[in-house]
C-alpha cells in the first residue's frame, strides 16, 4: 500500500533483492504467494528503481500461467501483465534483473520486453482457461494496441492483437466475446490511426462485424438463451458505430476477398454487404441461404494478415448465481414470460433501428447545429398559419393543412403545408407554400421541407445569348457532320431545297422507293397524257379563282375572323393541403394498392398526449457520470464536494472527457442539471450518433452554501458510475461518499512517472466490464477516451441488472405500436381519399369559422 514517507535506500535496495530472490524462485508456491498479493499497485508508488523487476514480474507472471495448479492465481498473473502494457513505450530502457527469455543480454532495451509482454498475452487471449483471466488478457491487448497506435509505433504484432480479438467475437462463452466487442468499439475512436497504419484496417473491422454476425446469426434467432440474441445486438450496435465513423467512400470500397476476386461481377461495395446482413437480421438467416455470397461469410475474410478460424480454447464458465426473495417469486413468472417475449423481437427491432439509423444520418451527422442535436425539434405547430399556441395542442388537429398517417404499422408521417419563404436570388421559380414532412420512427424524429419548382434556371442560359433550341440543333449538326450554318445561305437560295437535300444525305431511309433526292421532282404517273395534266391543273386554277373571290367579298364579315387565342394566366391553387396531396400522389400513397400500408390517425387529446410523450424519448442511448477531485489530505465529504477546482493534471483530464456546453442553452442530453445555474453553468458533454454522456462535475458545481452542497451531492450521489480522482495518499474508500446508488467507482491515481493507476470497484452482481480493469496503468495520453469508454460500458453493465430494462428505440418502438393499435383510423378508399383531399372540412378558407 501507499506508504506516507518514502522508505530510504538501504531497506529498498533489500526488499529489492528479496522481491527478486522470490520472483525467481523454483518454488511454485512462493511464486503464486507473490503475484497473489504484490498486485500492480507495487508499480504505481514509484519507488526509485523498482523498473529493474519489470522482468521478474513479467517471467514470473508468464511461470504461474503455465501451470496447471488449481489454485494458482491466473486472474492476478494476468493483471500483472496488463498493467505493464504502457510500460516500454514510457520506459525508452527497461534495465533487467535478469535476461528475459530469448534474450541473452542481461540488461535488454525495451521492444524486447515489449515483445515477450504481448506475446504472453497473446497467447493467453486465446488459450487462457479461466474466464474472469480471459477478459482481462483481451481487455490488455485492447489498451496495448490503443497504445501503439497513439504513439504511432507501427508494430507489427498490432494486427496479430487484432486477429485476436476479431476471432474472439464468436467466443461461445459470450462474457468474452462482449468484451471483444467492447474493445473493438472502443477502436472505433481510433479509427484515423488504424488507417494511418494500414489503409485497409478501418474497413477490415468493419467486414469483420458484417461476417460475425452472419455467421452467428442462424443459432442465436432460435437460441432461448437471451445472452445469444443480446450479442447480436452488441455486434450490430458496433457495427453502426464502424459505419458512423468511417468516410462514406471508404464504405463504398468493393469488397475483395480471394472467392470474390474470381467473380468480378458480385464485387458489391461494403455498404451493400452490411444492408444484407441487416435484412437478414429482419426477415431472418434463412431468407437468402440459397443466395452464394449473399453476405460476408469468415472464409471470405482469410488472408495473410487475418486468420478468422484461429483456434481458441475453451474457458470454464462462472455463470452468476441469482438469489430471488419470497417476496420477488411471486413476479418472476410475468417478468421471465415478458423477457422472453420481447427476446423473440430484439434482433429484427436492432436491425431496423440500425437501418434506419444509417439511412437518416449517415454522412449527415453532426449536423450545423452541433453532435447535441440529432433528432428534429419541429414540430406540427411550428410555421402553422392555422395555428396561434407556441406549444403542440389539440388546435393543430383542426388545421385544414395537416394530416397525419401511420405509414407500414411502424412510422408516423405528418404532412403540413406552410407558407414558402423568400426565394433568393437565382433560385428556380416556385410555388408559395412548401411542404414539410414530420417523420417519427424507431430512430427519431425527423423533419423534411420541400417545394415545387417550376420555370428556368436563372443563369443557366447558353453563352453569347444563344437559346436551347440552338444548342439542340447544334448537337445534331455535330452529330452528322460538319454542315452550313443556316444564317449563311446566300439570299435567293431556295432553303427548302437544301434542307430536303440535306435530309435525304444524312437520313437515307427517308428516300422514296425510286431512290431519287427528295428535292428533285418525282416522275409523272403511269398512263397520263398531256392533254389530261393541262384540264386537271385548269381545274385547280379556277378553284382557286373561286375561292379568292369568296374571301375578297367576305373580307369585312366579322363571322370570317377568327379571335386570337390569348395565353391563360397562372392561378395559384386555393387548397391549404394541394400540394401535399400532389406529393402524396407523386409518391404513390394516394392509389389502392397502398391502402393496406397508408392509414389516417385519429386525431383527438390522447393522441396528443402519446405525441408528446413519443417525443419526450430520447433517439440515443445516454448516461450520466459523476466526476469527483480529491486533493491531499482529503477525507470527508464536506472538504471534497467544496473543491471549486482541481489541479491541472485533473483539468486536463476532465476536459479530455468531452467538450464544455453551456447548460443555458444546450439542447441534448441534460442527465438533470437544470438550465438556471443552480447546478453550474458549464458541463463536459461527449456524444456520438447513438451515445449521449453528462458528466456531473463536483468542481464544476457552486458549493458556497449547504444547500448547494445538498443539491451537488443528491446529482452526484444519484449516478451509478463515479469517476474519482485522489491525490490523496492514502486509497479512497467508497463509504468517504454517502450513497445509495454509486454501482462502480472508477478511481484514478496519478503517478510519478506520468502515468495513471486505475482501481475499480464495484457491486457483486455487476458484470464485468473493460477495457480498463482493477489494477490497470495507463498512459496521460489514453487516459480520457479509456476512462470514458469503460464508464459506458460500466453504465450498461449497470442498467442490464434493472428487470424489464429497454433500450431507447425498444421504448420508442412500444410508444409507436401503442399508438398505431389505439389511434389507427379504419375507413373506405372513398372516405380515406376525401380526408386527404380536405383534411378538415368544415375549416373556411377565410379561417374565421
Amino acid at each position: 500500500r501507499r506508504q506516507d514517507v518514502l522508505p530510504n535506500s538501504d531497506f529498498l535496495v533489500h526488499f529489492y533483492l528479496v522481491m527478486h530472490l522470490g520472483l525467481t524462485s523454483e518454488d511454485q508456491d512462493i511464486l503464486n504467494t507473490i503475484i497473489r498479493h504484490c498486485p500492480p499497485r507495487f508499480f504505481s508508488l514509484g519507488f526509485p528503481g523498482f523498473s529493474m523487476l519489470v522482468g521478474d514480474f513479467i517471467t514470473a507472471a508468464a511461470r504461474v500461467l503455465s501451470t496447471d495448479m488449481l489454485t494458482a492465481p491466473r486472474s492476478e498473473a494476468v493483471t500483472v501483465l496488463g498493467s505493464l502494457v504502457c510500460f516500454p513505450n514510457t520506459y525508452q530502457e527497461i534495465p533487467l534483473l535478469q535476461s528475459v527469455p530469448d534474450v541473452n543480454e542481461a540488461i535488454t532495451g525495451t521492444e524486447d520486453v515489449k515483445h515477450y509482454l504481448i506475446n504472453i498475452l497473446l497467447k493467453n487471449a486465446t488459450e487462457e482457461p479461466n474466464e474472469y483471466a480471459r477478459c482481462i488478457a483481451v481487455c490488455s491487448l485492447g489498451v496495448w494496441i490503443c497504445e501503439e497506435l497513439a504513439q504511432c509505433t507501427s508494430h507489427p504484432q498490432v494486427k496479430e492483437a487484432i486477429n485476436v480479438i476479431g476471432v474472439t467475437l464468436k467466443f461461445p462463452n459470450k462474457i468474452v466475446a462482449q468484451v471483444a466487442c467492447d474493445v473493438l468499439q472502443l477502436l472505433v475512436s481510433y479509427w484515423e490511426k488504424l488507417q494511418m497504419f494500414e489503409t485497409s484496417l478501418p474497413r477490415k473491422m468493419a467486414e469483420i462485424l458484417v461476417a460475425t454476425i452472419a455467421f452467428l446469426l442462424p443459432s442465436a434467432e432460435y437460441s432461448s438463451v437471451e445472452t445469444d440474441k443480446k450479442f447480436i445486438v452488441s455486434l450490430l450496435l458496433c457495427l453502426l458505430d464502424w459505419c458512423m465513423a468511417l468516410p462514406v467512400s471508404v464504405l463504398l470500397h468493393p469488397v475483395s476477398t480471394a472467392v470474390l476476386e474470381e467473380q468480378h461481377s458480385a464485387r458489391a461495395p461494403l455498404l451493400d454487404y452490411i444492408y444484407r446482413v441487416l435484412h437478414c437480421c429482419v426477415c431472418g438467416s434463412s431468407t437468402y441461404t440459397q443466395q452464394s455470397h449473399y453476405t460476408l461469410t469468415l472464409a471470405d475474410l482469410s488472408s495473410t494478415d487475418y486468420t478468422p478460424f484461429l483456434p481458441l480454447a475453451n474457458v470454464k464458465s462462472s455463470e452468476p448465481v441469482q438469489y430471488h426473495s419470497s417476496a420477488e417469486l411471486g413476479n418472476l413468472l410475468t417478468v421471465e414470460e415478458e423477457k422472453k417475449r420481447r427476446s423473440l423481437e430484439l434482433i429484427p427491432l436492432t436491425a431496423r433501428m440500425v437501418m434506419a439509423h444509417l439511412v437518416n444520418h449517415l454522412g449527415h451527422y453532426p449536423l450545423s447545429g452541433g453532435p447535441a442535436i440529432l433528432h428534429s425539434l419541429v414540430s406540427e405547430n411550428h410555421d402553422n398559419a392555422h395555428v396561434e399556441g407556441s406549444e403542440l395542442s389539440s388546435e393543430v388537429f383542426r388545421s385544414p393543412n395537416l394530416q397525419l398517417f401511420v405509414f407500414n404499422d411502424s412510422t408516423l408521417i405528418s404532412y403540413l403545408q406552410t407558407p414558402t419563404e423568400g426565394l433568393a436570388g437565382g433560385s428556380p421559380v416556385g410555388c408559395l407554400s412548401d411542404v414539410r414532412v414530420i417523420v417519427r420512427d424507431i430512430s427519431g424524429k425527423y423533419s423534411w421541407d420541400g417545394k415545387v419548382l417550376y420555370g428556368p434556371l436563372e443563369g443557366c442560359l447558353a453563352p453569347n445569348g444563344r437559346n436551347p433550341s440552338f444548342l439542340v440543333s447544334s448537337w445534331h449538326h455535330d452529330t452528322f457532320g460538319p454542315q452550313k450554318d443556316s444564317s449563311q445561305v446566300e439570299e435567293g437560295d431556295d432553303v427548302l431545297d437544301k434542307l430536303l437535300e440535306n435530309i435525304g444525305h444524312t437520313s437515307p431511309e427517308c428516300l422514296l422507293p425510286s431512290q431519287l433526292n427528295l428535292n428533285e421532282p418525282s416522275l409523272p404517273p403511269c398512263g397520263m397524257n398531256y392533254d389530261q395534266e393541262k384540264e386537271i391543273i385548269e381545274v385547280i386554277l379556277r378553284q382557286n379563282a373561286q375561292e379568292d373571290e369568296y374571301i375578297q367579298s367576305h373580307n369585312f364579315d366579322s363571322a370570317m375572323k377568327v379571335t386570337s387565342q390569348g395565353q391563360p394566366s397562372p392561378v395559384e391553387p386555393q387548397g391549404p393541403f394541394y400540394f401535399c396531396r400532389l406529393l402524396l400522389d407523386d409518391l404513390g400513397m394516394n392509389s389502392w394498392d397502398r391502402r393496406k400500408n397508408f392509414h389516417l390517425l385519429k386525431k383527438n387529446s390522447k393522441l396528443l398526449r402519446e405525441l408528446k410523450n413519443l417525443d419526450s424519448r430520447q433517439c440515443r442511448e445516454t448516461h450520466k457520470i459523476a466526476v469527483f477531485y480529491i486533493a491531499e489530505g482529503q477525507e470527508d465529504k464536506c472538504s471534497i464536494l467544496s473543491n471549486e477546482r482541481g489541479s491541472q493534471a485533473y483539468e486536463d483530464f476532465v476536459a479530455g472527457l468531452g467538450w464544455e456546453v453551456d447548460l443555458s442553452t444546450h439542447c441534448g442530453f441534460m442527465g438533470g442539471l437544470q438550465r438556471n445555474g443552480s447546478t453550474g453553468q458549464t458541463a463536459p458533454y461527449y456524444a456520438t450518433s447513438t451515445v449521449e454522456v453528462i458528466f456531473h462535475v463536483s468542481t464544476r458545481m457552486p458549493s458556497d452554501s449547504d444547500d448547494s452542497l445538498t443539491k451537488k451531492l443528491r446529482h452526484l450521489g444519484n449516478d451509478e458510475v463515479h469517476i474519482v480522482w485522489s491525490e490523496h495518499s492514502r486509497d479512497y474508500r467508497r463509504g468517504i461518499i454517502p450513497t445509495a446508488f454509486g454501482d462502480v467507482s472508477i478511481i484514478i491515481y496519478p503517478m510519478k512517472n506520468h502515468m495513471f493507476f486505475i482501481a475499480i470497484t464495484k457491486k457483486p452482481e455487476v458484470p464485468f466490464f473493460g477495457p480498463l480493469f482493477d489494477g490497470a496503468i495507463v498512459s496521460g495520453k489514453l487516459l480520457p477516451s479509456l476512462v470514458c469508454a469503460t464508464c459506458i460500458n460500466a453504465s450498461r453493465a449497470v442498467k442490464c441488472l434493472i428487470p424489464l430494462y429497454q433500450s431507447f428505440y425498444e421504448e420508442r418502438a412500444l410508444y409507436l405500436e401503442a399508438i398505431i393499435q389505439n389511434h389507427r383510423e379504419v375507413m373506405t378508399f372513398e372516405d380515406f381519399a376525401a380526408q386527404v383531399f380536405s383534411p378538415s372540412p368544415s375549416y373556411s378558407l377565410s379561417g374565421t369559422d
